[in-house]
């Protein structure tokens, strides 16, 4: 496609056959299975053939209306919650009513018709349930209805006809109910094992790549060959009509979300890549007849497309807890779309309302403030004094560090302190955008500060030491 040429694998000959099976139980309507796909995607580009991915169906809900009653979210509200709370841990978009917009009875049929799907052809009946799963939690498509379902077979090249005589005659349902006998682990969860020896992993709740990465490497003894992938149209074009997200991007490519949204846009500029809206305000791309017909890029483009190592990310941050994840997923989007309602004040009127003077906030970058989030006004106190260095922590999109720089004066230092990329992305921009040379940021957790004793004079924080 381009005039790069991607890195061949290293190391050993590739196996002639699989050697990790990597085991999903799944579902349509899931959205841990959806949020999961960025890292099989990114599995899949790294080891290539020497993996399998496998979708077992779990089955999440017979009856829709039972199920809710069941996790206590009868009435919409509160499922909608519950849903963007879910997608603020794993960061892939999802509509948060496309169980309501569908009126989905239940999520069996869809089951179903992915293990008939299996039956014709396992590869296509991969790309079959990715494409139900956009289908539901994206565009609200009642899957589990046959003229749906059926729809979406033909999109894919599976044969539809073939498909209703397996689910007619049972056989699908009976392989869809063996596989439900078989599941003992939940939707957010990852089977790792090697095919020869049997030895397993089992990694739950986890939504970055690193963890999945080095079990797959312990299990085959690190003997497989590992791709880096660099090339986001190329990316496109071996995934043809999937919707994906900026989210998705930076997990396979291992970069902040920030830069894969930039990415995104310039090569969307160029019709290279098409930009889909779902939902409203959740961004999604796919690839053009243009992209895939493209001799030539311009330098714009070509950058934008090919990812070098000093466009990479630390992917080694394990966040462990279900909060951490939470608050750094939730942050992420703040950081990305300040324009989206939150359940919290945000941007200048936050500011305005817990006490920092205009005179002094109007001094920063708008995209500075865009992203405020704090809960009051640390600077109220005036312990800042020029010539001093001053560490704030959880120092998201720059607020409180180039309000700091302003106190401090050019003989004095400020260092921020976050674990979320995005912010951290944003508030560089910031300080380059503003021209303060005194100002840095850090990333690290508020628990383990990577600071020597007595090396900061003044410490703020705007309510994220709540979280520590």
């Amino acid at each position: 496609m381009t005039s790069a040429k991607t890195p061949e694998r290293t190391g050993s000959e590739v196996a002639s056959e699989p050697v990790i099976d990597i085991i999903h139980f799944a579902d349509p309507f899931c959205w841990w299975s959806w949020g999961l796909e960025p890292i099989l995607h990114r599995l899949k580009e790294v080891y290539g053939d020497q993996i399998e991915v496998t979708y077992r169906m779990g089955g999440m809900a017979d009856k829709i209306s039972q199920w809710r009653k069941d996790y206590d979210v009868a009435d919409d509200k509160s499922l909608k919650s519950w849903i963007t709370d879910s997608m603020s841990i794993t960061g892939v978009p999802v509509d948060p009513n496309f169980i309501v917009k569908s009126s989905a009875e239940s999520s069996w049929p869809a089951c179903v018709a992915f293990k008939a799907a299996e039956l014709q052809n396992k590869e296509l009946a991969a790309t079959y349930f990715r494409r139900l799963m956009e289908a539901i939690q994206l565009k609200a498509k009642n899957v589990s209805e046959e003229d749906v379902y059926l729809s979406v077979a033909k999109e894919v090249s599976l044969d539809a006809a073939q498909m209703s005589k397996d689910i007619s005659s049972g056989r699908a349902a009976n392989l869809f109910g063996k596989d439900r006998e078989e599941m003992n682990v939940n939707f957010m969860t990852l089977v790792i094992m090697n095919r020869q020896t049997k030895k397993s992993k089992v990694i739950e709740g986890v939504f970055t790549s690193e963890q999945y990465e080095n079990a797959v490497d312990e299990l085959s003894g690190k003997n497989l060959n590992k791709k880096t992938p660099i090339d986001v149209l190329e990316y496109f074009e071996h995934n043809p009509n999937h919707l994906i997200s900026a989210k998705e991007v930076a997990v396979v490519f291992g970069i902040s979300e920030l830069d894969a949204e930039r990415r995104l846009g310039i090569l969307s500029e160029g019709h290279l890549l098409k930009p889909a809206t779902i939902g409203g305000d959740k961004k999604f791309w796919t690839a053009t007849s243009e992209g895939r017909n493209v001799k030539e890029l311009t330098m714009e483009q070509l950058n934008a497309s090919h990812i070098t190592d000093t466009s990479k990310t630390s992917l080694k941050t394990d966040f462990g807890e279900v909060i951490t994840k939470a608050v750094t997923g939730l942050y992420t989007q703040v950081a990305l779309h300040p324009d989206k309602p939150y359940h919290f004040p945000l941007g200048k009127s936050a500011l305005l309302f817990v006490g920092y003077p205009e005179l002094e906030i109007n001094k920063l970058p708008e995209s500075a403030l865009e992203s405020f989030a704090g809960v009051g006004y640390p600077h109220a106190s005036n312990a800042i004094k020029p010539g001093e260095t001053v560490l704030d922590i959880g120092s998201g999109s720059g607020t409180d560090v180039l309000f700091s720089s302003l106190r401090t004066g050019p003989k004095g230092n400020v260092i921020g302190l976050d674990i979320t990329d995005a912010m951290i992305e944003k508030a560089r921009m910031n300080i380059a955008k503003m021209g303060a040379k005194n100002v840095k940021i850090m990333k690290g957790d508020a628990s383990q500060i990577p600071l020597g004793d007595s090396s900061i004079d003044v410490v703020t924080s705007n309510g994220v030491l709540n979280l520590v």
